[in-house]
């Protein structure tokens, strides 16, 4: 089992995912974010970009999911 879980981990490295943002996560540290600052945009690149014209009003955990995104990591779907 630990090899398996050794195995994905040097997968998600090697393919770029180990640096990304998951929707979930995304939902899950912006969602009421989204719903006061941006409600109406759209999602995908409509949402970042909103979120991130209202940064200074984000939570913290929004704030730092915008961080990573704005450092250049992806959001993909799992």
């Amino acid at each position: 089992m630990k090899r398996i879980g050794l195995v994905l981990s040097m997968m998600l490295a090697l393919t770029g995912l180990a640096q990304a943002v998951s929707v979930g996560e995304l939902i899950g540290k912006c969602g009421d974010d989204g719903k006061a600052w941006c409600a109406g945009v759209g999602y995908g690149e409509p949402m970042q970009q909103c979120l991130d014209a209202h940064y200074s009003s984000l939570s913290p955990a929004c704030k730092s999911v915008m961080d990573r995104l704005r450092a250049g990591e992806r959001v993909y779907l799992f």
